[in-house]
């Protein structure tokens, strides 16, 4: 006798999987209508408060729905289902502490607890010596006494310890506004690296800033820094380490909590050195291997369709060449910071340069949560 064949469930839109939305709040609610639309479902309108978003009988009808139903779009590959209720229980306990924290999205929520888990002990606790490691890695080095002062307001129940709850009931005052970890997108111009942190963007729920987007923009504004930073990048030199790594920190706390790509960053050892020193050390770098007359080509086709004014032939030609020089040094110090660097071959296609970062995923899906 043969089993009956199991028929698959149709994926139904979220908001029909999910019909007690309609007295949550408003946050999961643009969850269901976004996802429908294709768009991403919890992009944050602004600083949202917590006590505003999630009345008290939505948090625990949020915990039900979070433990028991399909997750929402994005959530599935960041957050599990043994996360999703960790989530919904933070929440209705920040809640009955009337916390001002504001509620976390998937993809802040995914690096978060990352943070926590690589600095918290074998009983997966922070005592005083990870809480320190841990905010030094996203570039905060309280005093003893500061760092006393944290931890009590941490420890919510007074164990000596802090655990995930606790943790991520604190952590926008633990983080002060810093991503919870940071990737370093490596590799000469033209080899692909705006190509992949988009599609990364698109696909992996991360944050992404372009160290030569976040240049040219000053530029455009035409602001005193910008003009003093156009003569450099017409030349294809390099911008001084310590206002490039000024202007990425101030940019950078507009993704508190969350994962983010820097793009083109670091480009130099200084770069490095000056990073680390003000915030803290990354969690990984990508370097995208390119063959040099292949990254000219593209610059050259680059200019035609997109037009940035550093993409003449001779300012390319020097680029390339300053990336030649400084590369070897910053590989070598990260290396020597014990930095895990991940070489992607960019010299090929988009797909296949996909395909080799994806196969590095499949082997480590068993045992990544």
């Amino acid at each position: 006798v043969h089993p009956p064949r199991m028929r698959a469930r149709p994926c139904l839109p979220l908001s029909t999987r999910l019909p007690r939305l309609t007295r949550a709040p408003a946050l999961l609610r643009r969850a269901a209508s976004s996802q429908d639309k294709g768009d991403d479902p919890l992009k944050p309108d602004g600083d949202a408060r917590l006590d505003r978003l999630w009345p008290g009988r939505a948090v625990t009808e949020a915990e039900e729905i979070l433990a028991s139903a399909p997750l929402p779009h994005g959530f599935e590959a960041a957050a599990p289902s043994k996360k999703a209720r960790v989530f919904a229980r933070s929440l209705r306990q920040r809640q009955a502490a009337q916390s001002a924290n504001r509620a976390f999205l998937p993809l802040e929520m995914s690096a978060i607890i990352d943070l926590f888990d690589d600095y918290a002990g074998p009983a997966r606790q922070l005592d005083r010596d990870g809480l320190r490691a841990l905010l030094a890695s996203v570039g905060e080095r309280p005093d003893d006494a500061t760092l006393e002062e944290l931890f009590h307001q941490a420890d919510v129940d007074s164990s000596g310890a802090i655990d995930l709850d606790e943790f991520l009931h604190a952590s926008d005052a633990l983080l002060a506004s810093n991503p919870a970890r940071c990737i370093l997108v490596v590799g000469g111009p033209g080899s692909g690296k705006g190509v992949l942190c988009r599609r990364l963007v698109d696909e992996c729920d991360v944050s992404h800033v372009s160290c030569g987007d976040l240049l040219r923009s000053e530029v455009e504004a035409d602001t005193p820094l910008g003009r003093e930073v156009a003569g450099i990048m017409l030349r294809g030199e390099l911008v001084s380490s310590a206002l490039i790594v000024t202007l990425l920190r101030r940019r950078m706390r507009s993704f508190g909590g969350r994962r983010l790509l820097l793009d083109g960053f670091p480009r130099s050892r200084d770069n490095a050195i000056d990073f680390e020193a003000q915030c803290g050390r990354p969690e990984l770098a990508l370097h995208l291997v390119c063959d040099e007359e292949k990254m000219l080509e593209r610059i050259l086709r680059r200019a035609q369709t997109e037009g940035r004014a550093d993409d003449t032939r001779k300012a390319a030609v020097r680029r390339i060449a300053v990336y030649r020089q400084q590369s070897e040094p910053t590989l070598e110090w990260l290396r020597a910071s014990r930095v895990p660097i991940v070489e992607l071959d960019s010299s090929g296609s988009r797909e296949e340069m996909w395909s080799g970062l994806k196969a590095i995923g499949r082997l480590m899906r068993n045992i990544v949560i």
